[in-house]
């Protein structure tokens, strides 16, 4: 007797159940629901999962200041030229270029010629680099010092990004030549160059899509002393800013 009204008791329940109008899926009202299903050849449930990701740009620069103090300049390592094969730019450090290259321009065909750059730790830019007792016109010139960083940025815009950079500070000139080079992957993309500020804004780098997670930018700076510097001391402020095609 009792085992039959066990029975009866677990039927009544399980036709109550069925007669429960659950829910097949879940919603996004705020609620979280319970899912259930049973079937005899298989059982499934449904979620539905929302994600919101926000626009983002962001910059990270592995180092905010470079000093340089021509009392003692940093010399550089060796010799250093351009090479086709393997256009990596100058290691850091000063450098003496002969005094018969006195512009940008000639700067360019210098470089692109296969011209050497001499370590040098001197200003003026002179050393006796053969030790004859003489300074011949190759020995002697101006001074081009040079430091790297790297930027890092993101930007997950589907439209693309551009950096730009903006030059300040003060004096606003007599510091000689100031530039700046933005390398990705070891291509140029674009650069600064200028004896007077302010100078920008100036866009050196730029995509038509997202960077694809944390993108490097080797950033290459270097000051050209060719006597045109006058004494003093300079600080000069370089804003680097990431946004939005």
């Amino acid at each position: 007797m009792r085992k039959w009204l066990l029975a009866v008791l677990a039927l009544a329940l399980a036709v109550g159940y069925a007669q429960v109008n659950f829910p097949s899926e879940g919603d996004l009202d705020g609620n979280v629901e319970e899912l259930w299903d049973d079937n005899h050849d298989q059982a499934a449930v449904k979620e539905k999962v929302r994600v919101i990701i926000p626009p983002r740009y962001a910059l990270h620069l592995t180092e905010d200041e470079w000093n340089l103090n021509l009392n003692n300049p940093p010399e550089a390592p060796g010799n250093w030229f351009y090479d086709p094969s393997n256009p990596a730019p100058p290691p850091e450090g000063c450098y003496l270029v002969p005094k018969a290259v006195k512009t940008l321009q000639d700067l360019l065909s210098y470089t692109a010629s296969g011209g050497v750059f001499r370590p040098i730790g001197a200003y003026p830019a002179a050393k006796d680099y053969n030790g004859d007792g003489r300074l011949s016109d190759d020995e002697k010139g101006t001074l081009y010092c040079v430091n790297h960083k790297v930027l890092q940025k993101f930007a997950n815009d589907p439209n693309g990004w551009q950096l730009s950079v903006t030059v300040t500070g003060a004096p606003s000139s007599g510091f000689g030549y100031f530039g700046l080079a933005d390398l990705i992957n070891g291509m140029p993309m674009g650069s600064v160059f200028t004896n007077s500020l302010p100078f920008g804004p100036v866009v050196v780098a730029q995509n038509g899509g997202p960077t694809g997670g944390w993108l490097d930018d080797l950033i290459v700076e270097g000051f050209w002393f060719d006597g045109s510097e006058l004494d003093g001391s300079y600080t000069l402020e370089v804003t680097f800013t990431l946004a939005g095609l």
